[in-house]
């Protein structure tokens, strides 16, 4: 018989944050470990770390920062079942900063133990681009364990992806 998770649900705050400050920076080590792991991967595909390998790391961080953002975001619902929704859209643009900033670190870690880990996507600079990325990812896995209501939920992720297209249009194809 397994053991039942803890539950942070409570009527204090305290208990949210207790459960966003184990959720968040774990979530972000296992971003970094992922990536390196993705990033070795790409470097055995491709035989190095050519334009076209450091693209397929850039689309794999990507996809692994919404599978981590979404999987932390929908962790800390299960945690803490009442959570208010713009805590739990916040932990979310959250647990996209900590990963990309812990992301570096994990991999220079891999790095002096002899293996050569290759780019990652973090840059200081970028940072309102990554927390932009993660309040999205949030934003959808909000969507997805809140909203009963499955028309109105998909309803809802086609209008974010469509408004993002529009926008992304708007600035950078314009």
């Amino acid at each position: 018989m397994s053991a039942k998770p803890k539950s942070y649900s409570s009527s204090t705050k305290v208990n949210y944050w207790a459960a966003i400050l184990r959720a968040v920076p774990l979530a972000g080590i296992f971003y970094g470990i992922l990536a390196t792991a993705g990033n070795l991967l790409t470097y055995v595909i491709f035989g190095g770390y050519t334009n076209f390998a450091q693209k397929v790391i850039t689309g794999l961080q990507l996809f692994l920062l919404w599978l981590i953002v979404s999987s932390a975001v929908r962790t800390l619902h299960l945690l803490a079942k009442d959570i208010p929704v713009l805590i739990l859209w916040l932990a979310g643009g959250l647990t996209a900063i900590v990963s990309v900033l812990l992301a570096p670190i994990i991999m220079n870690l891999f790095y002096q133990m002899g293996l050569e880990v290759g780019p990652t996507i973090a840059e200081a600079s970028k940072l309102r681009f990554y927390l932009a990325l993660g309040l999205i990812f949030s934003l959808i896995a909000i969507i997805h364990v809140r909203v009963k209501n499955k028309a109105l939920g998909g309803t809802l992720e086609w209008v974010i992806v469509l408004g993002m297209g529009v926008l992304f249009y708007v600035y950078y194809l314009k």
